[in-house]
């Protein structure tokens, strides 16, 4: 099962040998070489996605401005590495199997969904010293994201808990409080309400086109799986992944999410800020600050909740992590950064206070005053209501190849919400695929 681990490892050997080498020809070379290099900057690079790249060069601002100590030595600088997650991922996997070391960047983001893969190619610093060493500071369902395995992965850069965004001055007049939902049924019951008082909205948009992000939250709250832990799939028998196909069909033929507006479109940012889409039912990404910077007219109108009690736990891809490249010859500066950045009280003030309002994932700071504020765009506590979904996370059981599992069962989501399929077709057509491509889901 570690069989890449152990193939990147010898590739790891012998760049290390490779390089040795090459130092051993001429002492009064090196010596001149570390002269040279004495007062340099170190630059560490971290590979970010396209959406994330300007994010992460404010949250790194932010940082050097905090721990001034690192600003004569240390330049960060962010390299997109692709689209998302899954682009970064290919890279790395080239670079890791061609012996590219010195390509690679210092630190790497990705999602839990691609942590397994990681864990099994080897080129990921273990950090479970600094677990050890903080783990009683730290919330435990933040902990519980950073393992797979034997191994503390890294650092979170945004953990992604699931909340619902709501208008409240829609839902007030509609008289709907969103912390009554605590079903499906309840949640359509709500959406039928609203659209007593405002026929043309809807708090929902699911198209034939499903978002990956979507379905795996819900899968998080039902326990679905594609896969049992012997890596067989088994999609067209699994009750949870039955029920999420289910459900998005019954969303749909309710009438209260919109059949047509797809996520990231320009119709989407213009149905949030008309009241077209009067709520979302999606994750803590989306209201940090995807929501005030796409609706900033909207300030004071937009509240927050859990989703629906039945399907409340869990998370939307569990979280972004911040990953050190073992083979990095500076990965023992970014493990000191990284855990400066994400668990330290001066850190967690300055990023929550800046515009990037990161949420702190520290026990001390969900009992203190300072973050339990009300929040400018939503004029109400955002914390309360993140610390409240940080009890209930939890991570889709991701294998390996999630990548293209995701790809696959979300393709036949769609040919079944289109008529394409029935349910039944389409899910043993998923599983069918998925044996034929991949064959065991951890191999």
């Amino acid at each position: 099962m570690r069989k890449a681990r152990r193939i990147t490892a010898v590739l790891l050997g012998m760049a290390m040998v490779a390089g040795l080498t090459a130092c051993a020809g001429s002492d009064e070379k090196k010596d001149s070489s570390a002269k040279s290099n004495t007062d340099e900057k170190v630059t560490i690079k971290l590979m970010e996605w396209d959406s994330g790249v300007d994010n992460a060069k404010t949250e790194w601002e932010v940082f050097l401005d905090t721990f001034p100590e690192y600003k004569d030595k240390v330049e960060i600088e962010v390299i997109t590495g692709g689209s998302g997650p899954i682009d970064i991922m290919e890279t790395m996997r080239k670079m890791a199997a061609s012996g590219e070391q010195e390509e690679m960047p210092d630190i790497i983001t990705c999602n839990w969904a691609q942590v397994p893969e990681y864990y099994d190619m080897g080129i990921i610093r273990d950090v479970t010293d600094v677990y050890d060493e903080h783990g009683d500071e730290i919330l435990p369902g933040v902990m519980s994201l950073m393992k797979y395995k034997d191994q503390y992965m890294g650092f979170p850069a945004e953990v992604k808990t699931k909340i619902w965004a709501y208008r409240k001055d829609m839902f007030e007049k509609a008289g709907v409080d969103p912390n009554e939902c605590k079903t499906v049924d309840d949640l359509i019951a709500a959406g039928k309400k609203v659209q007593e008082v405002y026929p043309e909205s809807y708090i929902e948009n699911y198209t034939e086109v499903a978002q990956g992000y979507d379905l795996y939250a819900y899968f998080t709250g039902n326990g679905a799986r594609l896969a049992d832990e012997e890596g067989n799939y088994i999609c067209s028998s699994d009750p949870g992944v039955r029920d999420a196909f289910e459900f998005y069909e019954k969303m749909r033929e309710s009438g209260v999410v919109s059949t047509t507006i797809q996520d990231f479109s320009e119709d989407w940012y213009a149905a949030l800020n008309d009241g077209t889409l009067c709520s979302q039912v999606l994750a803590g990404w989306f209201t940090s600050n995807h929501l005030p910077n796409v609706c900033p007219d909207l300030a004071g109108k937009w509240g927050l909740a859990l989703w629906p009690e039945d399907i409340a736990k869990g998370s939307e891809s569990g979280a972004k992590l911040m990953m050190v490249n073992d083979a990095s010859p500076n990965a023992d500066l970014c493990v000191e950064m990284l855990t400066k950045f994400c668990y330290t009280e001066e850190s967690a003030s300055a990023l929550f206070h800046s515009s990037r309002g990161i949420i702190p994932y520290l026990k001390s700071c969900a009992e203190s005053e300072e973050f339990l504020v009300a929040n400018d765009y939503y004029d109400v506590d955002r914390m309360e209501t993140e610390f409240k979904a940080m009890d209930l996370l939890s991570v889709y059981p991701y294998t390996p190849n999630s990548s293209l599992e995701e790809t696959i069962i979300v393709r036949y989501l769609g040919e079944y919400l289109s008529g394409t399929m029935d349910l039944d077709t389409a899910l043993k057509s998923a599983e069918d695929e998925m044996k034929a491509q991949i064959g065991n889901a951890y191999e």
